[in-house]
This record gives structure tokens, sequence and C-alpha cells, in this order.
């Protein structure tokens, strides 16, 4: 019976390893990963004990309500602690999730279904769990273009963002719990269409890098130089600075001076990285920038939030630059 739940795992494990090959820059963490499928499984059981309450387990809609909004919490975790910040990891740990949640939803099954025709249980077990993955990868793609923006940067727009991700994901959820074809073709058509669409996000997801990658490092190369030889006023971003002197006292005007500096230093280290990682070398993690990373977050706490949001027009705080500033350092 042992070899049997072990067996449930294989076709997971072998979708999230796919997955992760096809990331071509390779950012995926193996200590997050492992964390995101015990996240899931964790989530499982809370979800499995909610819906124990009769009112709840007894209507399907309920049920995909709970278990999409368990996931969802993990999944809204990390982004918020920007472990997260492109649409290929979000769609691996998102898949990774949705494998851990499915993993133990089968043990589960299998247990009380198994009986006389456990092959049969085995593969409802798989199809569902195909399903949980779908629908959180679906749930994980959302929530980052969400938060970088692609609906609005308003707080409002991203609320609205962030629901209306849920409910779709929700329903797509409810309309499989209705089993509205034969499991065995809606299992062959799930597979099919996350392997085409898998294969499409990651050339966007790579696009996407390589526009960030250009539009970015020559000019903050340039910015950063500009700096360092004390010519920063005869640049555009200086000019801009320079309107900001008189709104702001002293001392919080050369603090909001020395966190761009940290900035450009920080983001040029991050994007190098990334460059590095792409070419299949190893990413430099120079200690200094440690240090900086922590001077850039005490210099952020004493210009607060209007020094913050006047420097925006030179500080990128995107979605996938504080996530690059976080994991690629």
């Amino acid at each position: 019976m042992v070899g049997l739940y072990f067996l449930t795992a294989v076709p997971l494990a072998l979708f999230i390893i796919l997955l992760v090959v096809m990331d071509s820059f390779s950012l995926t963490k193996w200590s997050t990963l492992l964390f995101t499928v015990v996240a899931g499984m964790l989530m499982f059981l809370v979800s499995w004990l909610i819906c124990r309450i009769p009112a709840i387990g007894e209507s399907r809609l309920l049920v995909s309500i709970v278990e999409e909004l368990c996931k969802g919490a993990i999944l809204y975790l990390l982004i918020a602690r920007h472990k997260v910040g492109l649409l290929g990891d979000a769609t691996i740990y998102g898949s990774a999730i949705g494998a851990g949640f499915g993993l133990l939803s089968n043990v589960f099954y299998l247990h009380a279904h198994g009986g006389a025709n456990v092959w049969h249980t085995i593969f409802l077990g798989c199809e569902a769990a195909v399903m949980h993955i779908g629908c959180t990868s679906l749930l994980a793609m959302a929530l980052i273009m969400v938060h970088q923006g692609k609906f609005g940067e308003s707080r409002r727009a991203k609320i609205l963002g962030t629901l209306i991700s849920l409910v779709v994901t929700i329903l797509v959820h409810y309309i499989h719990a209705l089993e509205p074809i034969n499991p065995i073709i809606l299992t062959i058509l799930l597979i099919i269409y996350f392997v085409i669409s898998k294969r499409s996000l990651f050339k966007k997801n790579s696009r996407f890098v390589h526009e960030w990658l250009d539009e970015g490092i020559n000019n903050e190369i340039n910015l950063l130089g500009a700096v360092k030889r004390g010519e920063f006023h005869t640049t555009r971003a200086g000019e801009y600075m320079m309107t900001l002197k008189e709104r702001f006292d002293p001392e919080t005007f050369f603090d909001m001076f020395c966190y761009v500096q940290n900035y450009l230093e920080l983001s040029i280290a991050a994007r190098s990285n990334m460059i590095l990682k792409e070419a299949g070398m190893d990413p430099v993690h120079d200690p200094v920038n440690q240090t900086r990373l922590q001077e850039l977050s005490v210099i952020r706490k004493r210009i607060g939030p209007t020094g913050e949001i006047a420097l925006r027009p030179i500080v990128d705080r995107s979605q996938v630059n504080r996530w690059a500033l976080t994991q690629l350092i």
C-alpha cells in the first residue's frame, strides 16, 4: 500500500521538474520549492478540517472556495515577502503548492476509497491533483501580474485584481467539481493545455526579463557613473532631485541622495546576477551589497513614505525590482 501512495506522487513530481527545466533563467530556489510543496500539504489539512463542517463540506461551491483560499494564502505570503517576482517562478511555486495539496489529497482519497478498484482511485486522485496544480498556477500568474501593476498601480486596482483572480480560480475549481465531461478526457485536456500554456508563458517571461534588463541596466550604470564623478546634477534625474531640495529639510534630502546611490548599486548588482544566471554562471554575492541592502532599509524608514514617493521617478519600486533586490543580491 505504501508503494501505491508513493506512486501517486510520481506524476506530480515529474510535472514540477518539467516546469523547472522549462524555466530558462533557473531562478527557482529548491528550498523555496520544498517549502511550497510542504505548505500545500499543510493547507490541505487546514481545508480538510474546515470542510468537515457539514454546512461547508456538503457544498461543492463552498469546498472550492475554502480550498482555493487556503492555497492562495501561501501564494500571497510569498509575493508579499518578495520571494516571487516573475511569471516563470510564480507558476512554478504555484504549481508546487497545488502539487503538495493534491498529493495529500490523493493519499486521503486512496485511503478512503481504494477498496477493490485501487488503480481507478489513483487515476481519479491524480486527475484532481492536476486540477489543483492548474488552479494554483493560474492564481499565481494572476496575482503576480496584479502586484506588477498590470491592472493599475492604485491600492483599489490591486485589491480588485486580487478578488477577480480568486473568483476566476474558484469558478474553474467549481466547474471541475461538477464533472461536466469524462474524467479521462478532462485529464488529457488539462495536461495538454498546461504543457502548451506553460511553454508559451516561459517564452513571455523570457522576453519580459530581457526587456527589464535592457531598459534598466544601461541607464542605471550611466546614472551611477555621474553620481561618482560628481556630475549627478547635470542629469535629468539630478535636475529632478534639485527640485526636491527646497521641499525637504537638509538631513532628509541627504538621506534621499544616499538612498538613490545605494539603490543604483544594488539594482545594477541584481541585474548583473540575472545576466550571469541566464549564461549558466554562478551569481556574485558580495557581502558589501548585503550591507547596502540593510542601509537601504534603514534610510527608507528615515525618509518616510513622502520621501519614497518623491523618488519614484528615479527609484523603481515595482514588484519585480523589490523581488530582485531581495533574491538576486
